[in-house]
């Protein structure tokens, strides 16, 4: 019993050492096993996180630039409005435009009634030219319009502008060379108060009135002002070195 002893207890050492090796082999082997297959998992659910992420990019980067070109037609409709504006602001003062405001209206006409007493009264000296109203009375008036802050004028609906023409043609009146006849109604959009001051304390106005010439000037709360019909010369006008013309 003594010499099989160490035989049994050397075999059960080695059965048990071999069932403790396999039995690490199996752990490891599962261990390995869980762990690949948890990587492997892991790598699934990166790769698809990855896929998200770029979908997302572009879908956002389509999102930037539809945004930059909303803002570029932005910028472009601001820039356009803007020469829109600036555009509209220059036919108004040019007069390209029909504008309406308060203002005031100022009638002359000539002094027919006096011009028969006259002629009646003393027909060798009588000169017709002295009860009529000149061009220079309309220019005149024209001026005081503009120093009392005139804003559009007309003469019996003719826009006047920077460039507009104020003659006689014998008798016969001729503004934007467009032939007028009396009466005449200046009408001006501007502070009608201001407007009337400056009328009132011009000489033209005083004179014709003192002289018993129909005239007139009345205030308005709405006045229309016809666009300018007429043309503008050119003839002298160049164009500055370093800018270009728009095309026609």
């Amino acid at each position: 019993m003594s010499k099989r002893w160490p035989l049994t207890l050397t075999l059960i050492s080695i059965i048990s050492g071999i069932l403790l090796v396999s039995i690490i082999l199996t752990n490891q082997a599962a261990r390995s096993e869980a762990a690949d297959s948890s990587n492997a998992d892991l790598i699934e659910i990166i790769n698809r996180l990855e896929e998200e992420t770029l979908a997302l990019e572009e879908m956002i980067d389509e999102k930037r630039d539809r945004i930059d070109e909303i803002r570029e037609q932005q910028v472009e409709k601001g820039t356009l409005a803007t020469l829109q504006s600036e555009l509209e602001w220059l036919r108004r003062r040019t007069g390209l435009t029909q504008v309406t405001g308060p203002g005031i209206t100022v009638v002359l006409d000539d002094n027919e009634e006096l011009a028969a007493a006259a002629k009646a009264n003393a027909p060798l000296t009588f000169d017709p030219n002295s009860y009529i109203i000149h061009d220079k009375d309309l220019l005149y008036l024209v001026n005081d319009l503009r120093l009392g802050g005139a804003e559009a004028i007309s003469i019996n609906n003719q826009r006047i502008i920077s460039s507009s023409d104020i003659r006689c043609v014998g008798t016969v009146i001729l503004v934007n060379s467009m032939r007028l006849a009396p009466p005449y109604e200046i009408r001006a959009i501007g502070d009608p108060e201001k407007l009337t001051k400056q009328v009132l304390n011009g000489q033209t106005f005083p004179w014709l009135k003192d002289r018993s010439f129909p005239v007139e000037i009345i205030e308005e709360e709405s006045i229309q002002i016809p666009t300018y019909k007429g043309g503008f010369s050119t003839a002298h006008l160049q164009v500055m070195k370093g800018e270009t013309e728009p095309d026609d």
